[in-house]
């Protein structure tokens, strides 16, 4: 009789996840039709219009920015790791256009960036919330545009020319086809898809799903891949790894359906990114 309770009870338990799973479902997920995006041929990078022709290949270019949020003191620093990697990005794109060219010169590690805001006691949860938060390391999306104007000013300073931050929602894939054809840098927001059968943060299903940035840096129109530095894959705790560093590749329906088209309470809303415009 016990066993048999203990199933039945098993069962229970699980037929009301599973119904709960369902509801949360109507409310989260996308449930409009998925698209790709028009007037699209070959593959495209958000390449700065002046790298010079001795260049490395685009994915090789974009992977010389690639860190890892697994060398962040949490697992809560995907949004950190973009915002770090894009600071990067631009500012060796400003100091390459400077009257004496300089490449490749910034190498602003995440570990570093992170202890100088921890330094900064609660005032540096203005732009991250500490180590020792209640909400330890978490970055929201508005917290990187504060940190993201605050480096665009120093290169202003730095080289009397900067970059304009823009958080944006409501976005189509054909306008991320065109930031990524004007060379724009894409912070892209979204949440992956949590079910309350899920055997790990399962808690997240009440809110939408696990949160997450990456970077996007290009597409494949011909395999239909949408392709980011990713600071979750690979996953990388020391810098001295042999595991080597990757672009992260996704296709249009798992993109919509699975990540960017999710609804999470404390993000923006679906279909967020934040753009980083050079400043001419």
């Amino acid at each position: 009789m016990a066993r048999s309770s203990t199933t039945t009870w098993e069962n229970f338990k699980l037929s009301f996840k599973t119904g709960l799973d369902t509801a949360l479902g109507r409310l989260y997920d996308y449930h409009n039709p998925v698209r790709k995006p028009a007037a699209v041929n070959g593959r495209i990078w958000a390449t700065p219009t002046n790298l010079p022709s001795e260049s490395p290949e685009p994915w090789a270019y974009f992977l010389h920015y690639f860190q890892t949020q697994g060398l962040g003191p949490t697992r809560n620093e995907c949004m950190t790791t973009s915002a770090v990697m894009s600071m990067n990005i631009m500012e060796d794109r400003i100091a390459s256009t400077y009257p004496e060219p300089i490449r490749y010169i910034s190498n602003l590690m995440l570990e570093d960036y992170i202890r100088e805001l921890d330094a900064r006691g609660i005032l540096g949860w203005n732009y991250r919330f500490s180590t020792g938060s209640p909400l330890p390391g978490m970055m929201t999306p508005w917290q990187a545009v504060i940190a993201l104007r605050r480096h665009a000013a120093k290169l202003k300073v730095e080289y009397g020319k900067s970059y304009k931050v823009q958080l944006k929602s409501s976005r189509t894939l054909d306008d991320l086809v065109k930031d990524l054809t004007e060379g724009k840098i894409i912070l892209i927001h979204g949440a992956w898809r949590i079910k309350l059968t899920d055997p790990n943060n399962s808690h997240l299903a009440f809110m939408g799903g696990m949160p997450h940035t990456m970077v996007l840096v290009g597409y494949d129109a011909a395999d239909d891949e949408w392709i980011f530095l990713n600071p979750a894959e690979p996953w990388i705790t020391n810098r001295k790894s042999h595991i080597a560093s990757a672009l992260y590749q996704m296709k249009t329906e798992k993109l919509i359906t699975d990540f960017w088209g999710r609804k999470f309470l404390f993000y923006p809303p679906r279909f967020s990114i934040t753009v980083l415009t050079p400043a001419p």
